[in-house]
């Protein structure tokens, strides 16, 4: 992203060249627009911050979840019952293949979970019934989604991150001062570390909260795009509106990504 971390090895042994890693015993300097960025700032810490919610991220068993997946509906449906997600798989019942959506918990050992298993076809109207219930009373649920939209502007706070980018720029202006001079300046490389630290949090807090205001956005056009009732399956809304879906025994609640929640029985 442009910024370059110097002195992060040192020379161990002059004689035969060895070098080491820097852990502490010199100091190191960050030098921020150092050279020309191959991923803009803003795209690289919304990256930086799906990794690190996709490392941590696990379900009840502490089971690491999946991420990689072609069906719209795969890695986002969790069992009530235990926590697991469910699977896709081929179903063969009565002479008949179907396509359904078993736990995975379920599937390994039906004594621990007895969740049940949805049919695919079921799962796909029961998504386009959640969005018909949000376009059939769309003044409710436009109002609570604008609600939404007014907290999550007010949730920025632009002076915060201008008020760390000046103190980083005086602090970089001393140390060169120091260096000319020099003086002593492990302190301050300790705080510009620190700050950098402080830096990269606000980033990744302000693009996160721009990525829900977009989403909150989204979901306000589609709502308002749609002058009658959606008939057929969408496997690309599933991918741009839905976060994920929860199985019940009696219903399946949809959780999109803007925070609105609808409950379909089925």
């Amino acid at each position: 992203m442009g910024d370059a971390l110097l002195q992060k090895t040192y020379t161990i042994d002059f004689l035969n060249k060895k070098r080491g890693k820097n852990n502490g015993v010199l100091p190191q300097y960050y030098i921020e627009d150092d050279h020309e960025a191959i991923i803009p700032k803003d795209i690289y810490m919304k990256v930086q911050e799906e990794i690190a919610r996709r490392s941590s991220e696990r379900d009840k068993n502490g089971i690491r979840r999946g991420f990689s997946a072609n069906n719209p509906f795969s890695q986002i449906i969790t069992c009530e019952c235990c926590g697991a997600q469910y699977r896709r798989i081929h179903w063969y019942n009565h002479g008949k293949t179907s396509i359904v959506w078993r736990c995975k918990t379920r599937m390994e050992d039906k004594t621990v979970c007895n969740s049940r298993t949805i049919h695919e076809e079921l799962l796909q109207q029961a998504f386009v019934d959640a969005l018909n219930e949000m376009i059939e009373n769309s003044d409710g649920y436009l109002s609570h989604l604008k609600e939404n939209l007014k907290t999550a502007i007010n949730l920025c706070n632009p002076q915060s991150a201008e008020a760390l980018a000046a103190r980083m720029n005086q602090l970089q202006q001393e140390l060169l001062d120091r260096t000319e001079s020099r003086q002593n300046y492990d302190d301050l490389v300790e705080e510009i570390l620190l700050l950098r630290e402080q830096q990269e949090q606000t980033n990744m807090d302000e693009a996160a909260k721009a990525e829900h205001r977009d989403r909150i956005q989204a979901l306000c056009n589609f709502i308002n795009s749609q002058p009658r009732t959606i008939t057929k399956f969408d496997g690309t809304l599933v991918r741009k509106l839905l976060k994920d879906v929860k199985v019940c025994d009696v219903f399946i609640e949809f959780r999109f990504k803007s925070g609105t929640s609808v409950i379909i029985e089925k």
